[in-house]
């Protein structure tokens, strides 16, 4: 699908790849912008990366593949498809946030990328939502998910309190999903079913500059604005779910928004209750 790499601001490499060249030019602040044909991992890749320049930082870093033969999903759980299939790229961004700010990211990912997206569609087509807390559905299928990690530099290294590095990254389905949804017995979506027309350096970028806009609003007011934003793309708002540590139900009920610090909110027999990012999923009951 793609041209086979190009790395960093390298004139000779940006041109030996057309489509890296033309994700650079729509990221022109951007420091390194790289496209592969085949890597372990996008998001392991820019962590290596991320963890090598904070100390030097000199702005956010961009690396995409055709092919990743080791992605990862949510809970180091594997996942790959076939080249040229999905969009697969991850992001990195130097951030200054404490800990207890951090597990809302995965929210906030999930929102400016759904945002990012809906752009490229017409006015009437049939929106691309996020279910909590990062993946994107088109109706009630899958059509990508996000994998938020960070990268940390020993105290002594950090130039700001609370330095860490930010990478995130992206698998959204291009092709191929009817053969998907029946292989995974699960309906999966892709782009070409959505009726939007953008070319994929379109999509790359757009979904680069969100999250980076996305993250200096959070760093600088906090969640409180991406509470009515949730709600504006929530897929689960209003459906009854069940809340799942591996196969085990933990509660169901009524999916209700996020609270002011980016759980989900479930209306249940018993009240209100929280679900925090974790090792918990949640499923449409």
């Amino acid at each position: 699908m793609f041209a086979s790499s190009a790395s960093g601001r390298d004139p000779a490499s940006l041109a030996s790849n057309p489509f890296a060249a033309r994700v650079a030019r729509l990221l022109p602040d951007w420091h390194d912008v790289s496209w592969v044909t085949e890597t372990a991992s996008t998001n392991a890749d820019l962590q290596r990366a991320t963890r090598a320049a904070l100390a030097d930082w000199r702005g956010p870093l961009l690396r995409g593949a055709d092919l990743q033969t080791a992605g990862r999903g949510r809970a180091g759980r594997p996942w790959r498809t076939q080249a040229g299939d999905a969009l697969l790229f991850s992001c990195a961004l130097n951030t200054r946030l404490p800990p207890a700010q951090l597990p809302p990211l995965s929210v906030v990912a999930g929102v400016a990328a759904c945002e990012a997206l809906n752009r490229f569609l017409p006015a009437a087509a049939q929106p691309v939502t996020v279910k909590w807390p990062n993946d994107l559905q088109w109706g009630s299928a899958k059509l990508a998910g996000i994998l938020p990690e960070t990268v940390s530099l020993p105290a002594g290294l950090r130039t700001a309190p609370h330095q860490i590095g930010l990478v995130l990254g992206i698998g959204v389905n291009l092709r191929g999903g009817a053969a998907l949804s029946t292989h995974l017995g699960r309906a999966v979506a892709d782009w070409s079913m959505t009726g939007g027309r953008a070319d994929p350096a379109d999509l790359v970028a757009a979904i680069a500059e969100a999250w980076r806009t996305a993250i200096d609003v959070y760093a600088a007011e906090g969640f409180a604005p991406f509470v009515a934003r949730f709600a504006c793309h929530d897929a689960l708002g209003g459906h009854t779910v069940r809340v799942l540590d591996g196969d085990r139900v933990l509660f169901e009920g009524i999916a209700s928004g996020v609270d002011a610090t980016g759980r989900l909110q479930v209306s249940t027999s018993d009240g209100l209750r929280a679900v925090t990012v974790g090792d918990v999923s949640v499923r449409s009951a």
